[in-house]
């Protein structure tokens, strides 16, 4: 019989390693920390879903921990010479084949296999076939874990709530949260700065000499405006009572936040040092291949007893933990 606790840490640690075989930098909306980080958050998030809907927890946890295995391998987005982003037959945007320069058993399982081109949904669904049967998974659950990463981007009709389950989550972690909020933070940053004017400043230096002229309408407009668009486009297309009830829940704390936010502008010489707007800022500040992991761990940990928090920061920082555990 399996010992599924060591074969988890097993696989984990291959993700982790995985992960690690690019350079830092950023491709498309994500960047080389990200994808682990990632992987983490549905992970907890989709056992907490199963164990709301049903489902068997064995096939999320390891759909969940090996849906993107292959991810890394994505480059950027294929354009034509109009510069418009090119569709493959399902409507995906395709992407360049982004070569890793170190290698691992999934890099050599990928070339063996010619995956190269394949979304990362179906190069990942075969990786994971492979690597639970060396590891003599019973092969049902083989196929139905490798199903429910084939389609974790988009299930059909009809398909096993494991995989609606796993779509759910991944839809949610990187859309609607605290957690898709400090995506949100480092995306925002990183285009300021890839489509600002010749001339103008980097976001560093306005963050260093008049952080206010970013941060007012980051939080009084943008963020807004993000969350509703967010509501919009994703909560009608989650799959499980479960994961629209926790949908409603996270746009609620957002908007809260956002109203926490705006308020400590008015205050900005305080709370940005001791308030909400400090925990915002200290993301800010250190974007250079960040893990959102190690970050609010810093925060949580150490930050408060180091700065002063104000109570209401703590609790800002313990409800992202929580989101990102799964737990909500």
């Amino acid at each position: 019989m399996t010992d599924y606790d060591a074969l988890l840490a097993t696989l984990d640690a291959l993700v982790r390693e995985t992960c690690a075989l690019w350079d830092p930098g950023w491709v498309t909306f994500n960047w080389r920390r990200y994808t682990y980080d990632h992987v983490q958050r549905v992970r907890g998030l989709a056992l907490t879903l199963c164990r709301r809907e049903g489902g068997d927890p064995r096939v999320v946890e390891l759909a969940a921990l090996l849906h993107d295995i292959t991810k890394p391998y994505d480059g950027e987005y294929l354009a034509d010479a109009a510069g418009k982003r090119l569709l493959d037959e399902q409507g995906y945007w395709r992407n360049e084949v982004r070569r890793p320069l170190r290698a691992n058993e999934v890099t050599a399982l990928y070339d063996r296999l010619s995956l190269a081109g394949l979304l990362h949904s179906e190069s990942g669904a075969a990786i994971a076939g492979h690597l639970l049967r060396q590891h003599a998974i019973d092969e049902a659950i083989c196929e139905r874990v490798a199903r429910a990463i084939r389609h974790h981007l988009q299930p059909p009709a009809g398909a096993d709530l494991e995989s609606r389950l796993l779509y759910d989550a991944d839809t949610l972690d990187a859309n609607i949260g605290l957690p898709a909020f400090v995506r949100n933070i480092y995306i925002n940053l990183r285009f300021y700065d890839a489509r600002r004017s010749p001339g103008s400043p980097p976001i560093a230096e306005v963050l260093g000499r008049a952080p206010l002229d970013f941060l007012r309408p980051y939080v009084v407009e943008k963020l807004p405006a993000w969350t509703e668009g967010k509501e919009r486009d994703f909560v009608p297309r989650l799959l499980t009572a479960a994961a629209r009830e926790l949908a409603t829940a996270r746009l609620r704390r957002m908007a809260d936040t956002w109203a926490i936010l705006e308020e400590d502008l008015l205050d900005y010489p305080t709370t940005s040092r001791h308030g909400c707007l400090a925990v915002v800022l200290h993301y800010m500040l250190h974007q250079e291949d960040p893990s959102i992991a190690a970050e609010t761990a810093y925060l949580a940990d150490e930050w408060p007893r180091a700065n002063g928090a104000s109570r209401r920061a703590q609790e800002f920082v313990a409800q992202l933990r929580r989101e990102m555990d799964g737990i909500e």
